[in-house]
């Protein structure tokens, strides 16, 4: 699939970019798997490269998320001020992650971008 907004690389997953003043909203849809976390991982560090204060990555489309989907985010909270990665997700599949490796203290969970931003 090719990326929904022109500047991000191609990948095998939906992704959209769009610029809240100085926030990032990256919205990811399909599976994050062993195959297409390094395309997010490009994708995440595309967006980093434009300096943005904040990056919210909305995870609600996204249907299978693993380790390596973790490591990504790991990477860019590492790469961003303290809280300045936020994470917007309503399911299971990609919150439960974030909760039971504790990557949730350090890395903002919302329901909602709105939210998120906040």
């Amino acid at each position: 699939m090719s990326p929904s907004t022109p500047d991000l690389p191609d990948t095998e997953l939906a992704v959209a970019l769009e610029w809240r003043g100085r926030t990032a909203v990256l919205a990811v849809a399909g599976e994050i798997d062993l195959v297409s976390a390094p395309e997010f991982g490009e994708v995440v560090d595309v967006v980093l490269a434009g300096g943005p204060e904040k990056l919210v990555i909305d995870l609600r489309e996204v249907t299978f998320f693993c380790s390596a989907g973790l490591q990504v985010l790991a990477a860019a909270h590492r790469r961003l001020p303290e809280r300045a990665l936020r994470v917007v997700s309503d399911s299971p599949v990609t919150s439960g992650p974030l909760r039971t490796t504790g990557l949730d203290t350090w890395i903002g969970l919302h329901p909602t971008v709105d939210e998120a931003i906040a």
